[in-house]
């Protein structure tokens, strides 16, 4: 199931799978090579994970994407990370700083390489280590499923299929700046900067995401719905 898993993921969160599209089980274990029983396991796991939808007759289709459900997504986003940066601040081991460190430079080297699915990815295990290290279970089932989601407009707004795009120069100097300074404020046990980081991180990324959404259009993909003219994660004043 591992093996369906990340290759049905990796098609989802980098767009080859298009939001909204039928995905047959068994073409799918055609492609693979795979008999029908991992495949389906997969994509039950990627249900739970918040990718692929389930119909009431068994039905699979990946996950539309929408931007009311954009927008709550972001407010359970915001909710989630400051808890979790919390919590990681005053329960990090020497060994889980270590961890997020190396973690880091992946994100730091995909950047330079300039690859949307490399950083993407990247960036996504950094996010889903810290929800681990901060080690509370529910929060964790909460904080994996919003990253993985993440991944996928990650991917979309950096520039997808295209390459990366020429605009994001500034928002990953200060993707980076959050980054170093999370961990500093990890390795003080300072849960109050942790938080603060991590807030305006997702709304960083958030920005992002919307800039991207109200001012580009991208072949094959259909956003149903109107995001709020009142951002549902306002700003810290």
């Amino acid at each position: 199931m591992d093996q369906a898993h990340k290759e049905l993921k990796r098609k989802i969160v980098t767009l080859q799978a298009r939001p909204g599209e039928r995905l047959d089980d068994i073409s799918l274990a055609e492609e693979l090579g795979l008999s029908r029983t991992p495949v389906r396991e997969a994509l039950f796991r990627l249900s739970s994970e918040g990718l692929v939808n389930v119909g009431p007759k068994g039905g699979f289709t990946v996950r539309p994407l929408d931007l009311v459900d954009i927008a709550e997504l972001f407010e359970a986003h915001i909710v989630v990370a400051r808890a979790t940066a919390r919590l990681l601040a005053a329960r990090a081991t020497e060994g889980s700083i270590e961890e997020l460190a190396r973690a880091n430079t992946e994100v730091n080297e995909a950047i330079k390489a300039g690859s949307p699915a490399a950083i993407s990815a990247a960036n996504a295990h950094l996010h889903r280590l810290e929800a681990l290290h901060a080690r509370n279970e529910h929060l964790r089932s909460l904080a994996w499923p919003i990253h993985d989601q993440g991944q996928r407009l990650a991917y979309l707004s950096f520039g997808g299929d295209a390459g990366l795009a020429a605009d994001l120069v500034s928002h990953f100097k200060r993707t980076c700046k959050d980054h170093e300074e999370m961990l500093a404020a990890v390795r003080d046990h300072d849960a109050d900067a942790a938080e603060q980081i991590a807030a305006r991180h997702v709304h960083l990324f958030r920005d992002r995401v919307v800039e991207f959404l109200q001012t580009r259009t991208v072949d094959g993909i259909e956003l149903a719905g109107e995001l709020p003219a009142t951002p549902l994660v306002p700003h810290d004043s």
